[in-house]
C-alpha cells in the first residue's frame, strides 16, 4: 500500500504547491515563503521515497535520502518564522518586541545546530525495508528533536489565531497531526505519519489564505 501512498502524497504536495503559488506568489509577508519552501522540501522527501523501489539499495538512493533528511534539517526550525509572521501580522503586541525577534532568530539557530547533529552528523543511514519500501533509515534511536520544538512557537500562534480570530483550523490541523504522527510511530508505519503532515501543511496554507489580505496588516485591527 505504502507503494503507492507515496506517490499520492507527493501529487498532493505538487496540487498544494502549485494552488498555493497562485495565490502567494506576490504576498509580501515573508512567512508566506517559508511556507512554499517547506512544501517543496515535502515534495523532495517524498518523491525520494516514491522511488526508493526503482533505484533499490545504492549510492544513489542513500545520497538522495541524505538531502531528505538535511533539507528537513534546515527548513522545518523556520516554521518558528511563520509563528512569529502570523503573531506579527495579527498584532499579538509583545511579538514586536526585540528581545522576542532576537530570540526568535536564536531559537531558529539552535534548532537548526540541533537538528544538524542528532540528524546528520551523529546518525548513520542504513537500507531497510519498511512496508514495501525501499529506503534509508537511521540506523540508531532516531527522534525529530528539531522538529518538535519548531512546533512549539506554532502552537502559540495558533492559540492566538484562535483566540482573537476564532479560527481552530492551525489549532486542529496541529493537534491531528502531532496524534496522527505519534500513532504511526507505535504502528511503525511513516506512510501513515505523511498524512497528517498533509493535513498539517494544508491547514497552514488556509491560515496564509485567510491572513493575506492587507486587512491584517500593520495599524489595522482585527477581531477580538
Amino acid at each position: 500500500m505504502d507503494t503507492f501512498l507515496y506517490p499520492l502524497i507527493t501529487i498532493l504536495y505538487l496540487v498544494l504547491f502549485v494552488w498555493s503559488f497562485r495565490f502567494f506568489r506576490e504576498s509580501s509577508f515573508w512567512g508566506t515563503s517559508w511556507i512554499l519552501f517547506l512544501i517543496l522540501t515535502f515534495i523532495y522527501d517524498h518523491a525520494v521515497l516514491s522511488v526508493g523501489n526503482l533505484f533499490g539499495e545504492g549510492d544513489l538512493l542513500e545520497m538522495l535520502s541524505l538531502f531528505r533528511y538535511l533539507f528537513d534539517v534546515l527548513l522545518t526550525p523556520t516554521l518558528v518564522f511563520v509563528s512569529l509572521d502570523i503573531l506579527r501580522r495579527i498584532q499579538v503586541e509583545w511579538s514586536e518586541y526585540l528581545i522576542v525577534q532576537v530570540f526568535t532568530h536564536l531559537y531558529t539557530f539552535l534548532l537548526t545546530v540541533l537538528g544538524i547533529f542528532t540528524n546528520i552528523l551523529w546518525i548513520n543511514l542504513e537500507p531497510v525495508r519498511i512496508h514495501g519500501v525501499i529506503q534509508y533509515f537511521p540506523s540508531k534511536n532516531y527522534f525529530p528533536y528539531s522538529t518538535i520544538l519548531a512546533l512549539l512557537p506554532l502552537v502559540v500562534a495558533a492559540f492566538f489565531l484562535w483566540r482573537r480570530l476564532r479560527w481552530p483550523v492551525l489549532l486542529a490541523g496541529i493537534v491531528i497531526a502531532v496524534v496522527g504522527v505519534g500513532f504511526a510511530c507505535a504502528v511503525d508505519n511513516p506512510a501513515i505519519g505523511s498524512v497528517f503532515e498533509l493535513v498539517l501543511m494544508w491547514s497552514l496554507v488556509m491560515t496564509e489564505l485567510l491572513l493575506k489580505s492587507d486587512d491584517y496588516g500593520p495599524g489595522k485591527s482585527v477581531l477580538r
